[in-house]
């Protein structure tokens, strides 16, 4: 009887973990990591909203295809606020630009955004974390 037991047990377990391990490598999915900030001495209020996009943006004279995006309101957070940006690698063509880019918007109206170029992913450095630095937008 402790034989049966013992071989049920290790079953379940071997069970157990070849359901997990398949859990894990199931999502596929990268990320790109980093910090949006500015210069201007100022607090953002509770409910501004940051979006942080990558997007591919290898040709002229058309809308960036987005590829992934990310919102998130700061809730009182103040500069450095930082960003996750996931997305899967089947969706990247090694031949093409892409870039990530954020915004700061307040009630709707854009504050915040990045006038500087970012890229990733298929750059030489083969970035995986970017901070991004946005300018005030003129009133």
């Amino acid at each position: 009887m402790k034989k049966f037991l013992i071989i049920v047990m290790a079953l379940i377990g071997t069970v157990t973990f070849t359901a997990c391990s398949g859990l894990i490598g199931a999502d596929s999915s990268k990320m790109i990591t980093g910090n949006v900030t500015y210069k201007e001495r100022i607090a953002l209020p509770e409910n501004a909203k940051v979006t942080v996009t990558l997007s591919d943006v290898s040709k002229m004279d058309v809308a960036a295809e987005v590829i992934s995006r990310h919102s998130f309101l700061t809730e009182g957070a103040q500069v450095p606020l930082s960003y996750t940006l996931r997305y899967e690698p089947s969706e990247i063509n090694p031949s093409h630009t892409y870039a990530v880019s954020a915004r700061i918007e307040v009630d709707g109206k854009l504050m915040f955004i990045n006038d500087t170029a970012h890229h990733v992913l298929t750059d030489p450095a083969k970035t995986l974390v970017t901070d991004i630095m946005v300018r005030s937008v003129g009133r």
